[in-house]
């Protein structure tokens, strides 16, 4: 079950906002309605976002769940942070770059961390994409950096039925982005039926 936001969200991410809060993030929101077969209750979740933004390392990325789960895909790649409070003093993290036309796949099965983006399969140069140069991957496992810890696995027996929103915030000034649009594929677990027998 596919559920998308956008194209076409020009979202602006308020630049050098972030303090840890959602309230200082951009903040876009899908409703999931009950049914759509196979049940409510989230089985597995996967993430698209298709962005822009001139420095990935400023990006802080939650998804929260209709319970209010919240679960960090992304936490300011290159950065060793010793809070989730968006301090720049921790370091400004990996300059690369995001394009809304090669959008990221935040996946709890992918091989590389989301922290490693822009470093590998080598180290991006300013202004390179991240999945669209030098090889680097395009799905990656959400890493929590000092956030609570957790990934879309936390989120399974979670009803699916509600608001989803993902939120993103920026926590170093001058370099800037926007939401184009964002995709959630949820598994659910189907329904279970009872038989009964009548005597």
């Amino acid at each position: 079950q596919t559920y998308t936001a956008g194209p076409g969200l020009a979202l602006a991410i308020p630049d050098n906002g972030y303090n840890g809060t959602q309230g200082s993030m951009g903040c876009s929101t899908i409703a999931v309605a009950s049914g759509g077969g196979g049940g409510d209750t989230v089985a597995t979740a996967t993430v698209q976002v298709a962005q822009s933004h001139t420095f990935v390392g400023d990006l802080t990325i939650k998804l929260f769940s209709p319970a209010g789960t919240p679960i960090t895909l992304v936490s300011r790649p290159g950065v060793v942070e010793t809070a989730d409070d968006g301090n720049d003093t921790a370091g400004f993290g990996e300059n690369s770059n995001l394009a809304i036309a090669n959008p990221l796949t935040y996946d709890d099965a992918a091989t590389d961390a989301s922290e490693q983006m822009g470093k590998i399969p080598s180290d991006l140069a300013t202004g390179d994409v991240i999945c669209a140069f030098a090889g680097s991957p395009c799905s990656y496992a959400p890493s929590p950096g000092a956030a609570t810890p957790g990934n879309l696995g936390s989120l399974n027996g979670e009803s699916k039925v509600g608001n989803w929103i993902l939120c993103l915030g920026d926590s170093a000034a001058a370099d800037t982005g926007t939401l184009d649009g964002w995709t959630l594929t949820l598994g659910t677990t189907p329904v279970e039926l009872q038989n009964f027998s009548i005597d």
